[in-house]
């Protein structure tokens, strides 16, 4: 019995290891924007676009932080492609996400394949605010299309435990995810929008900070602005009184001496 029970056993295991695990399937992902902005929020989020008009309607929301290009500078469009915004929230700082990026579709959820790149690619030393807008097709690798309300587009931090965030295509998570403690301030691109051969369009804001003080910025603009060369420089009016009766005296005597010059030059010669 106890040889049937294995002989069974071993059966289950060779069928259950034979049996091939439905593989995702990928769908083809374009880069379009990556950069710091603390205007995003704190917190790990997602926002999916499946139309101009949404897109259009969140740049907007942003105000003075919107740094999103417009979808016709972009390498996509609409009708063959959504875009996915993955915003990280405050991070460890030091690192951006990189340009090299990809999705598969298991079930109905779509994964995006991120990856970090050393550095803030343009952005100020203290930026920890990464994030990164990607176009992906309508249609996957096989030829379907994936794209029905019940599908799901998710994305994480690699490494951050707590940085998934996930939303649906029905856009019902299409809300900016912005803080509202953060005041708002002008970002400032570090490239053009309009695309290029290789995009590296970097927007960040004046400030890592996501919280601006006031205090300090009035303190520091009501004090005289001077250079250093102006301030290590002499005013012309600040002459030594020493050196300017020096000058006047070795003119005077220069004068004098010309003057007997002159004198003995006319004198006749006396004959002998």
């Amino acid at each position: 019995m106890r040889v049937a029970a294995l002989l069974v056993l071993a059966a289950l295991a060779l069928a259950l290891i034979g049996t091939p695990s439905a593989a995702a399937t990928s769908i083809p992902t374009k880069y379009q924007l990556r950069g710091h902005l603390p205007e995003l929020g704190e917190r790990p989020a997602i926002n999916v676009f499946q139309t101009q008009a949404t897109y259009d309607a969140y740049r907007a929301s942003l105000g003075d932080a919107n740094v999103f290009p417009p979808a016709s500078s972009m390498f996509m469009s609409f009708d063959k492609d959504i875009l996915a915004l993955y915003i990280r929230g405050s991070d460890t700082g030091g690192r951006c996400f990189a340009t090299t990026t990809g999705a598969s579709l298991d079930g109905d959820t779509v994964s995006l394949d991120l990856s970090w790149q050393n550095g803030t690619c343009g952005a100020p030393i203290t930026a920890h605010y990464p994030f990164i807008l990607l176009s992906l097709s309508r249609t996957a690798a096989d030829g379907t299309s994936w794209i029905t309300p019940s599908k799901s587009v998710c994305g994480l931090a690699p490494g951050v435990l707590d940085s998934r965030a996930c939303a649906t295509l029905s856009g019902a998570s299409l809300a900016p995810t912005a803080s509202p403690a953060v005041a708002p301030t002008t970002a400032a691109p570090t490239a053009p929008a309009t695309p290029t051969g290789a995009r590296t369009l970097t927007p960040t804001p004046l400030s890592s900070s996501p919280v601006a003080s006031p205090t300090p910025l009035a303190t520091a603009s009501a004090l005289p602005s001077r250079s250093p060369v102006a301030a290590a420089s002499p005013s012309s009016t600040d002459g030594d009184p020493g050196t300017n009766f020096l000058l006047y005296g070795m003119l005077i005597a220069i004068g004098v001496l010309i003057g007997i010059a002159l004198m003995l030059s006319r004198s006749p010669r006396r004959g002998r």
